[in-house]
Parts: structure tokens; C-alpha cells; sequence
């Protein structure tokens, strides 16, 4: 169940960033990925970590999902990646994922950070989310 509940989060996450006009503006169309292609043009945005484990003892009875959402940039700043992970979180939390089969019943940002990767020219902006699922019933 923990599987389903996972990929059923991962979809309504895709599908909600997605469908934000502002993030589009802000990235270009289909700059959402799990793992972009090699040689990918930037600005673009990653779902690098999805984990879950159950709140109580079983996995149907509920997930708390550790989520992390990076955005990646060359920009001349880090203000552009800062820029898209404001606007993912703004839209996560006001327009919450809806997935499949699953009721979100909490969902948290539990930190955000930003740092100049080794190449000395791509920015990162990493963003933590919380989530909890429980099955519909």
C-alpha cells in the first residue's frame, strides 16, 4: 500500500505543478522531472527524494511522505531558483495535491535552503516538504 500511496503522490504532485501557469512562466513547459535528461536546458525543477513511512503501525492506516523538490538554475543569482521554489510552495500549499485513491490530510513545509554547486555556475534551491496520507475509504 505505502508503494501506491507514494506513486499516487508523486502524480498529483506532477499534476499540480504542472498546471501552475506561474511556474510554467517562471520555468518554461515540461520542466518537471524525476530525473531530467542529461544536457536538460535550465531553469528546471526535480522531485529527487520521496520517501514514506507509516504513523502508526500499518502502512493502510496512514504515510508521512518526506518530499524534496530541488530547482536548479544558472542564473547569474540564486534568485531565480529561490523564485521557483516560492512559487512551488505557494502553489503546493494553496492548491494541495489531490492523489488518486489517497486523501492528503497535512501537508508542511519543513525547510527550505540554496547553494552554488562545485561547477561554480548552476545554483540550487532545495525545497523540504511533509506530507500525510491516509487511504480513502
Amino acid at each position: 500500500m505505502s508503494g501506491s500511496a507514494q506513486l499516487a503522490l508523486r502524480k498529483a504532485l506532477f499534476m499540480t505543478l504542472s498546471a501552475d501557469t506561474g511556474l510554467t512562466a517562471l520555468m518554461g513547459a515540461g520542466r518537471i522531472f524525476d530525473s531530467p535528461d542529461r544536457g536538460q536546458a535550465f531553469p528546471y525543477l526535480v522531485l529527487e527524494t520521496l520517501g514514506a513511512e507509516p504513523l502508526l503501525s500499518h502502512p493502510d492506516e496512514g504515510l508521512a511522505h518526506d518530499i524534496r523538490l530541488v530547482a536548479l538554475s544558472r542564473s547569474p543569482s540564486r534568485d531565480e531558483a529561490l523564485t521557483i521554489l516560492e512559487r512551488v510552495t505557494d502553489t503546493l500549499m494553496s492548491t494541495p495535491p489531490e492523489p488518486p485513491g489517497h486523501k492528503l490530510v497535512g501537508l508542511q513545509v519543513a525547510g527550505l535552503s540554496s547553494r552554488l554547486l562545485r561547477d561554480g555556475r548552476t545554483f540550487r534551491a532545495d525545497a523540504s516538504l511533509r506530507a500525510v496520507t491516509e487511504p480513502e475509504i
